[in-house]
């Protein structure tokens, strides 16, 4: 068994792999992160290999990951199973290495393009070649909302709506707003998605993040179907950290 471990600013997301069979997940906030990890790791003594990918500095890891012998923490230095030809590797985000990795081992043979709707909004090509190439970054959607409201005298913060699309004439601020951030990011993955069929058709899709349920459907109603397929996977970050983890194993035992 593999436990790949994604800790983030506030919370902790545990996935557990039997070979490439993704078995159980469980999310930890920040407080509870060091007993829970604990009693997951007693609950699955099965647990032969462990990735650790961590937000920030190498001390957010546990104390009790680092007694064991079984770690690998993912870092710049660590050995992939696709070319990475991003130029400030040392600046990557271990979340975006995850899930080019990820999208390669689910997509091999394809030009593949990852949408992380989390925080910020991040696009990333791996080709048909196994290469992972880099991609862009910017503001996810409560960003924006918080922006609008931080930067300006007057305007209101307020939530996502994610239970229907905002129309695109606000007829209140509000709705103004909502159709401002909401719009003009759908407007935005379209955009980009059709500037990497320019270059890249046909892609696969993926989408990814806190805030993919709800562009997921928008994107298959709006795209070309002939040039693209799309797919929403929660948890691409973690099939890209267990794929890394099996990888490094192998390498080890050859």
């Amino acid at each position: 068994m593999n436990l790949t471990i994604d800790i983030g600013n506030t919370r902790t997301k545990l996935a557990l792999f039997d070979s490439e069979q993704l078995v159980k997940t469980q999310i930890l906030n920040r407080e509870e992160l060091d007993n829970g990890l604990h009693s997951f790791l007693e609950e699955h003594q099965e647990i032969r290999h462990i990735i650790c990918s961590a937000v920030g500095a190498p001390s957010t890891v546990p104390a009790t990951l680092k007694i064991s012998g079984k770690l690998l923490n993912l870092n710049q230095n660590t050995a992939l199973p696709i070319e990475n030809l991003y130029g400030t590797t040392e600046t990557l985000g271990a979340d975006r290495v995850s899930n080019a990795v990820g999208a390669a081992h689910l997509h091999p043979g394809h030009h593949v393009l990852i949408i992380d709707m989390g925080t910020c909004i991040t696009f990333d090509l791996v080709t048909e070649g196994n290469a992972y190439l880099g991609g862009s970054i910017s503001n996810g959607i409560h960003m924006r909302f918080e922006a609008l409201n931080t930067f300006t005298e007057n305007l209101p913060l307020i939530g996502h709506d994610d239970s229907n699309s905002p129309d695109l004439i606000g007829k209140t601020t509000e709705d103004s707003i909502r159709s401002g951030v909401v719009n003009g990011i759908i407007a935005e993955l379209c955009g980009m998605i059709e500037e990497y069929n320019k270059q890249f058709a046909p892609l696969k899709i993926l989408v990814t993040g806190g805030d993919a349920a709800h562009f997921v459907g928008i994107l298959k109603d709006r795209t070309d179907w002939e040039k693209n397929e799309i797919f929403a996977n929660p948890n691409l970050v973690h099939v890209g950290l267990n794929a890394i983890l099996n990888y490094n194993v192998k390498e080890q035992l050859q």
